[in-house]
């Protein structure tokens, strides 16, 4: 199995994922205000830590939802669903060296976007 690698700004958080299949992309209000623009992501998977995760903190952003990021540099990195806290979605600009292979799936909350966002494919 294919895997990726991904780390916080700093390195403190590293981890892997199994490669995904595509990406995804989420354009709600509340995403935006998280990373300053629309988010691209790979959605449930399993994160693999290959560091210590001393310094991972997670905020309650919405009743359902916990965001993660590094406690030290501020990088966001992952969100999860409280009701299965097993698998993440993983933040794309948390990933290195990404194949340009995997596709572009499916946006979320296409109605969302900001006006000046064009949607392609």
């Amino acid at each position: 199995m294919t895997t990726l690698s991904g780390r916080c700004l700093c390195g403190a958080i590293q981890f892997t994922i199994p490669a995904p299949a595509r990406f995804e992309v989420c354009h709600c209000a509340d995403c935006r205000r998280w990373h300053g623009a629309s988010v691209v992501g790979v959605d449930l998977t399993v994160v693999t830590p290959t560091s210590s995760d001393d310094t991972l903190r997670w905020f309650n952003s919405s009743p359902p939802v916990e965001r993660g990021f590094c406690g030290t540099c501020g990088s966001s990195l992952f969100y999860r669903m409280r009701r299965d806290p097993r698998r993440w979605s993983v933040y794309h600009g948390a990933l290195d060296k990404v194949p340009a292979s995997i596709p572009l799936g499916p946006q979320h909350f296409t109605g969302q976007r900001p006006p000046h966002y064009r949607i392609e494919g």
